[in-house]
Parts: C-alpha cells; sequence; structure tokens
C-alpha cells in the first residue's frame, strides 16, 4: 500500500496551488453636469452618473479646464464619505461666481443621501467636474465630467440641465 501511496505522493508535490485575490471594485460612468453657472450668484452645479459597486468615499475635483485632477491644488478637491450604494446617483456642487465651492450633495436611488459638505477653491472662469471613486481602501480611476461648466454673465441667470 505504501508503495501505491508513493507515485501519488510524488504527483502532489509537482502541483501547486495558487489563491489569488480579486478586487471586485466599482464602476463610475456617464458623469454629466450641467453646462454653466452663474457669474453673477451661488449656483448648484447638477450632476449625476451610473454607479456599479458600492464606495467607501467620492472624490470631488473642481478644476479649471485643461487640468488634470493630478494637478488640483488641495483647496480644488473634496472627499465625501460613504458608503454609497450602485445606481443613478444624482447631487450637486454649489459654487459662487468666484469658483468657489460652498457645498456637495448627492442621493442615490435608495433614496439616502448625504448632507452639504463644503470646501472653497479659488476662483477661474471654467471648470470641469472630476471624481474618483475609493472601495475597499483602492482608488477607481479618474472619471471626467463629459462637459466643462461656464460662467453666465446674463443678470438673471437660471442655469438648467
Amino acid at each position: 500500500m505504501r508503495i501505491l501511496l508513493l507515485p501519488f505522493l510524488g504527483l502532489l508535490s509537482a502541483c501547486t496551488l495558487t489563491l489569488e485575490v480579486v478586487y471586485p471594485g466599482h464602476r463610475i460612468t456617464g458623469l454629466k453636469t450641467q453646462g454653466t453657472y452663474c457669474a453673477s450668484a451661488n449656483t448648484r452645479v447638477d450632476f449625476r452618473f451610473s454607479l456599479e459597486g458600492r464606495l467607501d468615499r467620492l472624490e470631488f475635483f473642481w478644476i479649471p479646464e485643461g487640468l488634470s485632477p493630478s494637478q488640483a491644488r488641495p483647496e480644488e478637491r473634496y472627499t465625501l464619505p460613504g458608503p454609497i450604494d450602485s445606481g443613478e446617483v444624482r447631487g450637486f456642487v454649489e459654487v459662487t461666481p468666484s469658483g468657489g465651492i460652498q457645498a456637495v450633495s448627492l442621493a442615490w436611488p435608495s433614496g439616502a443621501a448625504l448632507r452639504p459638505q463644503g470646501v472653497t477653491v479659488e476662483p477661474l472662469p471654467e471648470r470641469r467636474l472630476w471624481l474618483r471613486g475609493h472601495t475597499g481602501g483602492l482608488a477607481g480611476p479618474y472619471v471626467r465630467a463629459t462637459n466643462p461648466v461656464i460662467p453666465d454673465s446674463f443678470p438673471y441667470c437660471d442655469p438648467d440641465w
């Protein structure tokens, strides 16, 4: 019987078992914002995106057009804590005429919402919203809004989608 076991043990020693932990991650798609913000009054710049998976936190970047999020100054970034569940996510970034962010708020289909939280950035006329989600301590890719947000100097500005 031992003679039969020896070849079997020899075959087992040639085999290896590899376990790989795969990060399920998340995916943000279809980030869109309204096209303008008021040059004469505060504006809630609406945004929406689709989220697959769950986020532990969400980073916002309100930066001048043409810059990447890695070039954002500390005051041009804001991290909103989660959790944020999958689905169609909508919200707003409240901006001043000079380009400062006063508040960030969002809601998703489960009815949950995160209350407005604020940060201030220095003014520049044309900006673009970027996002980056985090799950399990790992950062996802940067996601760029499909359009820039430009100031509207009309005195009775009422930006809309």
